[in-house]
């Protein structure tokens, strides 16, 4: 294979990359991928791959003997077809399946993986109670610097307020995890609330009929840190909802006692399916300018 047709194959992968970078941006499916705040280095991703790909594109109506830099290293390229041919596909397939296939967004079979974050206090503490050659440990080889750890109040103090004073909370997308957090941290300061939450449908395999959890997959930086957000609901019967379907869900906060935890339980007035938001996910709004 000669060096132009080299140089013409990599100028068509960095114009893919740009092209495939283009339609997430366009599209809105980036956030099915990264966090908002990461959008101005995918911004700069995209000019970067463009200039690359122009560059690549030029260098290919160069002569032979200018094409290399004389620097006394080698820079042949492989004269094998089949050897470029793996190789420059493991670039290509990447960006035709970007291009063509639809985009799919995290659901309870990856919320099944991660698990529900809240694993039992007694397995908890079983598990410290012996080192790893089975040696009994002291709490003090585990105590936490409780001055170090800041708490959902310190992160959002104002949504804080804003909730205690609120009959009424509306989980909206933009302070989803930060509403979550501080009703998980003081589940009784908001008993008796009446709360309204928009998510998918999940259930832990102990739940029964009448139990599930309404969330939604939170994202701080991008897809790979991704984790379920949520509130467990209680009523009727809900085996007539399917997991990952999406439903509105309106009803009283509780507190229920599960797997050691104080958690809040939504007593469930009214359920009812809604469509898939075009932003599936939510992501962090923390204003560290607030914290301590």
């Amino acid at each position: 294979m000669k060096s132009r047709l080299h140089l013409h194959i990599r100028s068509i992968i960095l114009t893919g990359f740009t092209l495939l970078i283009f339609k997430l941006v366009v599209s809105g499916d980036l956030y099915n991928f990264i966090s908002p705040k990461m959008l101005p280095y995918f911004y700069f991703t995209l000019i970067v791959l463009f200039i690359l790909g122009y560059v690549q594109h030029t260098r290919k109506n160069q002569d032979e003997q200018e094409i290399h830099c004389d620097c006394n290293h080698e820079h042949s390229y492989s004269s094998s077809y089949v050897k470029s041919l793996v190789i420059y596909s493991l670039f290509i397939i990447p960006i035709f399946t970007g291009l063509f296939f639809s985009n799919h967004t995290l659901g309870s079979a990856m919320a099944d993986k991660k698990g529900f974050k809240y694993e039992s206090k007694a397995d908890s503490s079983s598990s410290n109670e012996q080192n790893s050659d089975g040696n009994a440990e002291s709490e003090d080889d585990y105590a936490i610097d409780e001055s170090a750890v800041i708490t959902p109040k310190e992160l959002y103090p104002d949504l804080y307020q804003t909730l205690l004073s609120s009959e009424t909370i509306s989980l909206e997308p933009d302070q989803y995890i930060g509403t979550i957090n501080l009703i998980e941290e003081e589940p009784h300061s908001f008993k008796g609330k009446e709360i309204m939450v928009k998510g998918f449908v999940y259930r832990e395999p102990t739940f029964d009929a009448n139990r599930i959890v309404i969330g939604r997959f939170g994202v701080s930086c991008c897809v790979a840190d991704a984790g379920i957000y949520g509130i467990m609901a209680e009523g009727k019967d809900f085996s007539s909802y399917e997991s990952d379907s999406w439903v509105e869900v309106t009803g009283t906060l509780n507190v229920a006692h599960f797997k050691g935890w104080d958690l809040p339980l939504i007593e469930v007035t009214s359920i009812k399916n809604i469509q898939e938001p075009k932003k599936a996910y939510v992501y962090e709004n923390i204003d560290y300018s607030n914290v301590p």
